[in-house]
């Protein structure tokens, strides 16, 4: 396949910009992975989430260098530049769908903790003010 101007303008920004969009795909990724395990075990699922930016990130790399040998060679294949960009958009689909079931299981843990707290907070306070009330008056004195 010739390279035309146009095409070397897309793998040198292919190259320039994966670059720095691995890096950022690592660096959240990691984070997410930190903070998803530093908080519990209930944020598992954004942590697991970290795990997929991480592999964005190296799929990302992997085409900034399949990117930057077209650019070199201009009769290399285009293949692994393609191969690793089908891998990184399988990726990120199954991120969008993760992300997607996590903000809805949050969205169910937020409403169930309102719920429950508005049960346990509507519970039955006692009655009984006399037996309280006899009780201190033993305990503190006459004060008038």
């Amino acid at each position: 396949m010739q390279q035309t101007e146009k095409i070397i303008q897309s793998l040198q920004s292919i190259a320039k910009w994966g670059k720095v969009g691995s890096i950022f795909l690592y660096i959240s990724g990691g984070l997410a992975i930190l903070i998803g395990l530093w908080i519990g075990f209930w944020l598992v699922l954004p942590a697991a989430l970290g795990v997929f930016l991480i592999m964005m990130g190296v799929h990302v790399q992997k085409s900034v260098r399949a990117a930057e040998q077209l650019i070199q060679g201009p009769d290399t294949s285009y293949e692994e530049l393609l191969e690793q960009y089908a891998k990184m958009i399988k990726i990120q689909t199954l991120f969008s769908i993760s992300s997607i079931v996590t903000v809805i299981l949050s969205f169910i843990a937020i409403i169930l903790i309102f719920i429950l707290g508005g049960l346990a907070f509507l519970q039955e306070f006692p009655n009984d003010v006399q037996q309280y009330e006899d009780h201190y008056e033993e305990e503190l004195g006459d004060f008038y």
